[in-house]
């Protein structure tokens, strides 16, 4: 008996329970992951579990812990730039060491981190998010140094161009969770061309005198009075708090004041309420984003993107529903996705098309070629200045975010006067 609880109690089975509660929280999330699931997943008993670590944010804050160690160990840092060297090349050589899909099997860590910036509630721990941010702290860091050693720029604009490098890797981790066959070093080029530009514009400008203006968005999402509404509204906000795992029939229903039963009214289930969410959420999202209209023709396109941009940048900051409970369904890894993931991608493949379409007609038969490009783009960098804004607040205003993205998206040269 004392040789079978020392070996319940070794260090091997120490990592054992990390390992088993790393992969549990990749799958579920934060509230779905239990004691009792991590317990049955290594077989230890809940003593071995408790000797351990005295509960569950403790357990995932260090199993977050010791997924980034372990991933840190394969995955190199950022390699300074040689004092001959060339910008664009440099940036490019980093993110394909960063960003390779070969790593995804050891990013739960990331994966788990990610998840958290998306729920908020009460029932979620701070220690995991905690140690998240101090990971993203230190990464920040790091880069900034890169980038003063690279760029020479001022301590304001070496953060400036952290956080949209920092960005860009949130952004292309989503990118190939959304897309089975997404190709990524034509986005990486595109990536490095416009860090680069951006760069080089903040070595001769202050963004914060950029001259653009625009009307933002109205709230992407507001309820209204019947029934279904009321029920779409309390499982964006159930699900904003809780995640996917934790917006229970019961929950949402007490959130929207109503029996169980209207539920059943409206929805078959609680994966076609989510559908519907999406749906509804998208929907207000894009009839709020009027300046997505092509430009007319004789205009400078590169004057009117950031004006196009602006309204998407702003309701970033109030982390659009359709995006947050979509993601909440694309991240898990599970080995059957979950119900309403594949009506978010489809709500996602519209949007990059809307996307493009304004490209193509902005850019004209000489580089329509390059408008999906684009428009991909467009979607990881947006996707990582959400986490931006969910994890560290940034607050840099909305027309300075969309001068400086503009300035990235389109750094690869094409003709600025519109034709048709």
């Amino acid at each position: 008996m004392v040789e079978k609880a020392l070996r319940e109690h070794t260090p091997g089975s120490r990592q054992m329970i990390l390992e088993a509660a790393l992969r549990l929280a990749a799958e579920r999330g934060y509230v779905g992951t239990t004691m009792a699931l991590v317990r049955r997943a290594t077989g230890l008993p809940p003593s071995s579990l408790y000797w351990h670590f005295s509960n569950k944010d403790q357990l995932l804050a260090e199993a977050l812990e010791h997924g980034y160690s372990s991933w840190r160990h394969i995955v190199p840092p950022w390699e300074p730039l040689p004092a001959d060297g060339d910008l664009r090349d440099g940036l490019l050589a980093n993110l394909r060491r960063t960003t390779s899909d070969t790593h995804d099997a050891l990013a739960d860590w990331w994966r788990m981190g990610l998840m958290l910036a998306l729920e908020s509630g009460p029932t979620v721990g701070d220690g995991p998010r905690e140690r998240f941010l101090q990971i993203r702290t230190q990464t920040l860091a790091g880069l900034e140094l890169w980038w003063s050693e690279a760029a020479g720029l001022p301590a304001a604009h070496t953060e400036i161009l952290a956080r949209l490098t920092l960005a860009a890797h949130d952004g292309l981790f989503i990118h190939t969770q959304t897309d089975a066959y997404a190709e990524l070093d034509s986005l990486r080029r595109r990536l490095a061309d416009g860090l680069a530009e951006v760069a080089d514009h903040l070595g001769k400008h202050d963004p914060a005198a950029t001259p653009v203006t625009v009307d933002l968005p109205p709230a992407t999402y507001e309820a209204r009075s019947s029934s279904r509404e009321k029920l779409v509204a309390a499982a964006l906000e159930v699900a904003a708090e809780s995640g996917y795992e934790g917006a229970s029939i019961s929950r949402i229903c007490a959130a929207a004041g109503l029996p169980a039963s209207s539920v059943y009214w409206h929805f078959a289930n609680k994966d076609d309420l989510f559908s519907a969410a999406v749906d509804d959420s998208y929907r207000a999202w894009s009839q709020a984003q009027s300046s997505r209209q092509p430009p007319s023709p004789g205009m400078d396109w590169a004057t009117e993107l950031p004006r196009m941009l602006t309204p998407v940048v702003a309701s970033l900051h109030r982390l659009p529903p359709f995006l947050r409970i979509g993601l909440m369904l694309v991240l898990p890894k599970r080995p059957e996705p979950l119900p309403g993931r594949d009506r978010f991608l489809a709500v996602r493949r519209q949007s990059r098309e809307d996307f493009a379409g304004w490209f193509r007609g902005a850019l004209g038969a000489d580089g329509a070629e390059h408008a999906d490009e684009m428009a991909a783009l467009l979607l990881v960098i947006a996707d990582g200045l959400l986490f931006a804004e969910a994890l560290e607040s940034a607050d840099m205003p909305p027309v300075t975010t969309s001068d400086l993205l503009a300035r990235l998206i389109a750094a690869t040269p094409f003709p600025t006067q519109i034709s048709h």
